[in-house]
């Protein structure tokens, strides 16, 4: 009866956990297990969408980069023609090179050009407006668009950045205009956007405009093929215009008002830049769906429309499959639970009516006798009825064995005490040698900080030095001459002293000597104050060198007399270097020492490095400034950079020179005090064949440091 009661009760129990377990499990599909599926799709939607979008970003990026090379291949190109006089064919030469070289190795845009003002490069000239496009074989060159009939001038994207002032609220290196979506009328016949930057001259007046033209072809079909779901559709939209660039369901919309749909309205008016949105459950033609959409920064917006169906469909298919499978299971256990619940108990009751055959009472009452049990058959119960024997010898070992198991605990907690201290004496000797270890390595650091300050130094000394030795060179000529002229005076007075002793002194000999003294004055006078204007300009700078306060003083004039100082290297190396300042004006609170060292030493840089042994090459100094920025950059026309040695340019020990004694710690020390002392930043521009430029932006106020 017993073992009858405990199968039932193992029985209802394993039945009723079934249920219950079922049910939790059933709940769970329905209100849980769905949401997360539902999260897991809008995950999986999103990683969709940073893929397509990322394509978008490099696309516009690597648009916005090549038609900011074109513009500063354009100035440069207007400050050879009017610097140095090159006739118009010579500029219409490179042009072409440019351009063509430009868009050879860019397949990516179909076109663009270089578009001046009018009459800016010649009073003679109103077009000047070469154009590159992606011919059938080759990269072809064009001056089809530089006619009055087509008028560039007065074209839609030519005057977007007039309209807009030429860019200057913009805070980048080149203003930059994208053009709202158009049809190319005049070649692919496709969906197109052109993208351009202003050009400026080196007082940054505008010039002109550089383009690249973008043919949103392979883009919009690129998109087009992204689906979210089964029955989705994607959709791009041109925040600016306001326009649909590409929509699969009806491509007649191209190029139509996304505001035609509600839900369009509600897409444009979300302004979250840079961020995956939902719009969810809207009705479009009596269908529910889901609305994703990413904002670009440089204004797209993709999406796609997903019906709510396609995740239902697929949420409920797989509910559907776990609520069948799930139901099966649990049948065929409970069945299988019954089967074995009996099988289980069967050899259980056999050896339960053994055991109690083997125990009998006395007759007296005064005990039992227990007689050994014999069990023919051989299964797990044969060795549990052996134990039963055996207890009490088992139980007698098990309290010898817990005696010894406790001696050998104590003897442990006493071995684990020893180890413990043992532990702790080491502890304290690695905690000592830890101290020498951080104390020494302080000490390399404060040696390491003033051997940098000693390099800075050294540099800032070297420097002074080199300017020594031309300002030096400089000064002998002039003195050479008024030492010359001087000599002349002398032998003209005594002749003429000397003819008038004899009484032999003419008239016409007389007025001869007053000319020659006349014109030997003049010479001498104009050499001695050349001289002591290099010698005036070289105190200013050598004692600005010298020094480390900040103070205020006026850019162009302290630049003017470094470039003097510099005059006699630059002279001597057969190179030109010109100076360029926006605002004559124009005060700043820096350390005139420190520019010194900066101007010195990138100058030198160039000369040892930028230009080709029979090359008369040309470095520019340009100043302007912008907001509480003043923007300096040196630029060269040498044999420029590639872009490994753009990247070490400023890491100390780096130098492409080794072999000629350069120790790399120039443009490192330039770096050190353009961010450490002047709190400012600099840059480094180049490409191989087309010179170098360092644009450094300094803050106009300075940042004085403070007092220890």
């Amino acid at each position: 009866m017993a073992i009858s009661n405990i199968k039932t009760r193992i029985l209802v129990f394993v039945v009723f956990f079934e249920l219950i377990a079922y049910s939790t499990i059933q709940l769970f599909n329905h209100y849980t297990y769905k949401n997360e599926l539902l999260l897991l799709n809008n995950r999986a939607i999103e990683q969709t969408f940073a893929a397509s979008i990322a394509k978008i970003n490099n696309l516009t990026r690597l648009m916005e980069r090549n038609v900011t090379d074109l513009a500063i291949a354009g100035e440069n190109l207007f400050l050879l023609k009017k610097q140095q006089k090159f006739a118009l064919e010579v500029i219409e030469a490179r042009v072409e090179d440019i351009l063509v070289n430009n868009f050879s190795s860019f397949p990516e845009a179909i076109g663009g050009g270089i578009w001046y003002e009018p009459y800016i490069l010649e009073q003679s000239v109103r077009y000047f407006g070469p154009y590159a496009y992606q011919g059938r074989l080759k990269v072809e060159f064009s001056w089809e668009l530089n006619t009055p009939e087509y008028d560039y001038h007065h074209q839609d994207w030519y005057t977007l950045a007039s309209e807009h002032g030429w860019g200057r609220e913009q805070q980048r290196v080149k203003p930059i205009f994208w053009t709202p979506p158009y049809h190319d009328d005049a070649g692919s016949y496709s969906l197109m956007m052109t993208v351009d930057a202003v050009m400026y001259d080196d007082r940054h007046k505008e010039i002109g405009l550089a383009t690249v033209d973008w043919s949103l072809k392979e883009l919009t079909d690129f998109l087009e093929s992204v689906r979210v779901s089964a029955n989705s559709f994607p959709f791009l939209i041109h925040v600016q215009s306001e326009q649909f660039l590409s929509y699969p369901k009806d491509p007649a919309l191209a190029m139509q008002s996304a505001r035609l749909f509600p839900w369009g309205q509600q897409v444009l008016d979300n302004k979250q830049s840079g961020q995956f949105s939902i719009l969810e459950n809207l009705v479009i033609d009596n269908v529910l769906y889901n609305i994703y959409f990413y904002r670009t920064q440089d204004g797209f917006i993709f999406g796609s429309l997903s019906p709510v169906s396609d995740m239902e469909q697929e949420v409920n298919n797989i509910t559907t499959v776990t609520l069948l499978a799930g139901t099966a299971i649990g049948a065929g256990f409970i069945i299988i639970m019954i089967v074995l619940i009996r099988f289980l108990f069967s050899p259980f009751d056999k050896v339960l009516a053994l055991i109690k055959q083997s125990i009998t009472h006395k007759s007296d009452g005064e005990g039992v006798v227990i007689e050994p049990i014999y069990y023919e058959q051989t299964n797990e119960f044969t060795p549990i009825i052996k134990a039963l024997d055996d207890v009490y010898h088992q139980i007698t070992a098990y309290m010898s064995e817990i005696v010894e198991s406790n001696e050998q605990l104590s003897r442990s907690k006493k071995e684990v005490y020893q180890l413990n201290e043992a532990l702790e004496d080491k502890v304290k000797i690695r905690t000592q040698q830890l101290a020498v270890k951080t104390e020494e390595a302080l000490q390399s650091l404060e040696q390491l900080k003033n051997t940098q300050q000693q390099l800075i130094e050294q540099e800032k000394h070297a420097g002074l030095g080199r300017l020594v030795a031309g300002v030096a060179h400089e000064i002998n000529t002039p003195l050479g001459i008024a030492v010359t002229a001087a000599s002349n005076m002398e032998e003209s007075i005594r002749q003429a002293y000397h003819e008038l002793e004899a009484g032999k002194l003419s008239k016409s000999d007389f007025a001869l000597s007053k000319q020659l003294l006349a014109e030997n004055a003049t010479l001498l006078l104009a050499n001695l104050k050349r001289a002591s204007n290099l010698i005036t300009n070289f105190k200013q700078v050598a004692a600005d060198q010298a020094s480390d306060e900040f103070c205020y003083f006026n850019l162009e004039n302290y630049i003017n007399k470094i470039i003097s100082s510099l005059s006699p290297k630059i002279t001597h190396s057969h190179h030109n270097i010109q100076f360029a300042c926006s605002n004559r004006n124009l005060e700043i609170y820096s350390i005139p020492g420190v520019l010194v060292q900066i101007i010195t030493n990138i100058v030198d840089n160039a000369l040892e490095h930028a230009f080709s042994s029979d090359q008369a090459g040309n470095i520019t100094v340009s100043v302007s400034e912008t907001g509480d920025d003043i923007i300096m950059q040196i630029a060269d026309d040498g044999l420029g950079m590639s872009a490994e040695t753009v990247a070490l340019i400023f890491d100390p020990f780096f130098t492409t020179s080794r072999k000629s004694g350069s120790c790399g710690l120039g443009m490192h020390i330039v770096y050190n005090l353009i961010t450490q002392q002047l709190k400012g930043r600099i840059e480094c521009r180049s490409t191989p064949g087309q010179g170098s430029s360092f644009v450094i932006f300094l803050p106009k106020g300075g940042q004085a440091p403070s007092s220890g």
